[in-house]
């Protein structure tokens, strides 16, 4: 599934596929790439407003204040390919 970093309805159909894994790279995005800050934001809002996916918001944050995924974020394909960082290892990890 490809998302669209600026369409907050994009965003938010991405993030409801894998909210545990997806909500702390979308956390991350909006740190790194102010260029996709609103539409990351907007997609927040969208999400707590709607009662369909409260369920997943709540499941995703008791996942995270457990101590789920505490991995850094990992770079997305187009940041690897514009040379922003470096691939993890598997095999050091």
């Amino acid at each position: 599934m490809l998302v669209d970093l600026n369409n907050a309805a994009s965003v938010v159909e991405w993030w409801a596929v894998f909210p545990q894994r997806h909500g702390a790279l979308l956390a991350d995005w909006a740190n790194r790439r102010p260029e996709h800050r609103p539409a990351i934001l907007q997609a927040r809002r969208l999400i707590d407003a709607d009662p369909k996916l409260r369920g997943l918001l709540a499941a995703s944050r008791s996942h995270q204040s457990l101590g789920g995924d505490s991995s850094p974020a990992l770079l997305s394909h187009d940041e690897l390919a514009a040379g922003e960082g470096t691939a993890v290892d598997s095999t050091t990890v």
